[in-house]
This record gives structure tokens, C-alpha cells and sequence, in this order.
């Protein structure tokens, strides 16, 4: 998703930087964006406030919102599918491999019927 929209206003995405930490990805205040979903997703009740005022300040109030409920459905959609054993979509492989993520073999995508 965040490929397709920042195809729209002629960007590009490095996704590298969301595993190693290190680099830009191309999307504005990455940087404020990382450390809220980093807190977001790891639970972090130290982090997450300071990191909410860090969005709130590098976005506006309303973009902040926005990322939030974006980073909440996104740990929950994952939540739910890690719970049920969803497998990873095949057209997900090539993002996996840019990013330089191993895909658990439980998880692979299974191969299509003939």
C-alpha cells in the first residue's frame, strides 16, 4: 500500500531502512513515522508518548491521527493472520526479498494447483 501512495506523488520507497534501521525510506518524516509504529508495534508505554508528540509535531495533529489508526489495523491485521497461519502472499516475495526478510517456511506461499 505504501508503494501504491507514494507512487502518487512521485516518490519512491526504499523499504531497506524499515528492517535495518538505518537510511531513509523516501517517505517525509520517516524518521517520526518509525519510531511511532517501532512503539506502536513493540509496546513500548515509555516510547509511544514521546514518539506521539514527535508525529503530532512533524505531521499536524489530523496526519497523526491518521498514522495511528493506520499503525493499529495494520498490528492487528497481522495479529489476526499470524494467528490463524495465514501464509504470506506470492506477491509479497519480492518485497521480503528487497527488504531482506527471510519468509518462515510455516509462512512461505504455498504453490499454486495446476
Amino acid at each position: 500500500m505504501l508503494r501504491a501512495s507514494i507512487s502518487t506523488f512521485d516518490g519512491t520507497l526504499s523499504p531497506q531502512p524499515l528492517v535495518t534501521g538505518v537510511g531513509e525510506t523516501g517517505v517525509d518524516h520517516d524518521g517520526a513515522l518509525l519510531a511511532f509504529v517501532d512503539a506502536v508495534v513493540l509496546r513500548d508505554d515509555d516510547e509511544l508518548g514521546p514518539a506521539r508528540e514527535w508525529i503530532d509535531i512533524a505531521l499536524g495533529p489530523d496526519a497523526a491521527d491518521r498514522a495511528a489508526m493506520v499503525a493499529g489495523n495494520f498490528s492487528m491485521m497481522n495479529r489476526a493472520l499470524d494467528a490463524i497461519g495465514a501464509p504470506v502472499d506470492r506477491g509479497l516475495e519480492s518485497v521480503a526479498e528487497e527488504m531482506g526478510l527471510e519468509i518462515p517456511a510455516h509462512l512461505a506461499p504455498t504453490p499454486h494447483p495446476r
